[in-house]
């Protein structure tokens, strides 16, 4: 019984432990919900690229946890061929969205450029922009 309880406690102590780091990320409550996402890229960013597309759409789904990035690549996008969807740790500090794999394993940078209550743009590297839109 004592080993039980001990497992118990182990268990809880780890979920309070996560949990606590998890509560100290900044996920503003008005970017929750499904975001429909337009990636583009100016063509002069990729000189001697041709028959390329340089456009892309998909969904951004933010909940609490998460985010779940959806691309519906195709053939001839410069962003990805197939559609594809990737989960990740997301938070805001400042004007930056942080993607992480997990609390110490970093993803993808974002610069927020712009934010409204229906609309936020974003920049990736120098020359990659995605829009959301509700």
């Amino acid at each position: 019984m004592k080993r039980l309880a001990f497992i118990l406690m182990l268990a809880v102590a780890a979920g309070c432990n996560s949990t606590s780091e998890e509560k100290s990320l900044n996920r503003p409550t008005e970017w929750h919900g499904e975001w429909n996402a337009e990636w583009e890229t100016p063509p002069e960013s990729y000189p001697g690229v041709e028959d390329m597309e340089f456009y892309m759409t998909g969904k951004f789904a933010f909940t609490q946890d998460s985010l779940t990035k959806t691309v519906n690549g195709y053939p001839g996008c410069i962003f990805a061929i197939d559609t594809l969807a990737h989960s990740q740790i997301w938070h805001v500090s400042g004007d930056t969205l942080y993607l992480m794999n997990g609390v110490e394993s970093p993803g993808m940078t974002y610069v927020i450029t712009s934010k409204t209550d229906d609309r936020i743009r974003l920049q990736l590297m120098e020359d990659i922009y995605v829009t959301l839109s509700k």
